[in-house]
């Protein structure tokens, strides 16, 4: 996913400091960054290309090869002829999750930052974006005759986009008054947010089962996997380490991709940085829920999370340690550690730089919880 993830400010006053407060520095070295010097404009992003048919159809079937024969040759040789066939229902609707997911959530997260800062010039620009854009969509994917085994994901995806249509329509003239009507307005698009994320989990998994393998020449290596492992979304509950509070921790999904962004603010200038996987590898975002479930000695309430270091992605050839990235991306909100009060929670997204041959379903997170709790493991099949 997104396949993307937002966290969403616990109050507006306190959230307002957070947003503005931060500089988008550079990613780490290793990865290579396009200057291109464009401003950030969701209507801009390379996610958002439009739907290539030949494309589409020669990642699917295999490219078909040009027939240059003709006369008595052709009719002699028509078994190697190609047949172009369409894209069913199905196809088409994975691929408009996989077009669009990037920038429903980025416009979703500018809407609520916007929201939190009372902006009302951006609020409006990008309430009508996203307004826009979900209506179409909804109008491109409602009439699709897809199988059983999507009928859920496209209700939960109409959901969404339902969702979306509905809290922006009035944010298209401005932020609400009063406080209590943008945390209604910010709530209902993180609702809209969960459902997406609903719709295009594993999809990348869903994707590559339907493709004929025709490279895999040997069986790949086995995972080694842990006998305690958890299923994805399966939450752990721990103590900190005094004892006086309860954790939860919960990773979700994972999901594949190629690319992510991020603005970048340079003086008065805004720019956005394209961040490609190296040839040969790609990353996997982990998104992560860790919440403080309660204070049980009535003395110290706030606890920390685990650092980044204690998350590590295994695959069958060897481990790997999370980016260090810029706090918000195309992705959303980026892990960090923090310390959180009670009942307040935490969502963000781990992102491993791993090889293009991994998949989600081939790899599991764990995290080191220290001496008391050991490590806990988590898989995402």
């Amino acid at each position: 996913m997104l396949i993307s993830c937002i966290i969403l400010p616990q109050g507006l006053a306190a959230s307002t400091d957070q947003q503005s407060s931060s500089t988008p520095e550079h990613l780490a070295s290793e990865h290579s960054v396009d200057g291109d010097g464009s401003t950030f404009d969701p209507d801009e992003m390379e996610e958002d290309e439009p739907f290539d048919l030949m494309n589409f159809l020669n990642t699917y079937f295999g490219k078909a090869e040009r027939n240059t024969m003709t006369g008595s040759d052709a009719l002699n040789r028509t078994e190697n002829t190609s047949v172009i066939v369409p894209p069913t229902d199905d196809e088409v609707f994975v691929m408009v999750l996989g077009n669009e997911s990037f920038t429903l959530n980025l416009l979703s997260l500018q809407c609520i930052i916007a929201l939190d800062q009372n902006d009302q010039t951006n609020l409006r620009s990008t309430a009508e974006k996203l307004h826009d854009l979900a209506l179409d969509l909804q109008e491109q994917v409602e009439p699709l005759d897809v199988e059983d085994h999507n009928i859920g994901r496209k209700q939960v995806f109409l959901e969404s986009m339902d969702t979306f249509i509905e809290v922006t329509r009035p944010l298209k003239d401005g932020s609400p008054e009063f406080v209590a009507e943008r945390r209604v307005a910010y709530a209902s698009l993180t609702h809209a947010v969960e459902l997406l994320d609903n719709a295009v989990r594993n999809i990348n998994c869903m994707v590559a089962s339907e493709r004929p393998d025709t490279m895999a020449l040997h069986s790949a290596p086995e995972v080694d996997w842990p006998d305690d492992i958890r299923q994805a979304g399966m939450p752990f509950v721990y103590y900190d380490s005094t004892r006086s509070n309860e954790i939860s921790l919960s990773p979700q999904y994972a999901r594949k991709i190629q690319k992510f962004y991020y603005e970048e603010q340079t003086g008065l200038e805004t720019k956005t940085r394209h961040i490609h996987a190296p040839e040969g590898s790609s990353y996997i975002q982990v998104y992560l829920i860790i919440a403080h479930r309660g204070n049980l000695d009535g003395k110290k309430y706030t606890i920390q999370t685990p650092p980044l270091s204690a998350f590590t992605l295994h695959g069958p050839e060897g481990s790997y340690s999370p980016l260090t990235t810029e706090r918000f991306t195309s992705l959303g909100e980026m892990y960090t550690q923090k310390s959180l009060d009670r009942r307040e929670s935490s969502q963000s997204s781990l992102l491993f730089e791993v090889p293009d041959t991994l998949t989600t379903d081939t790899v599991y997170l764990s995290v080191n919880l220290g001496s008391t709790d050991g490590t806990i493991s988590w898989n995402f099949k």
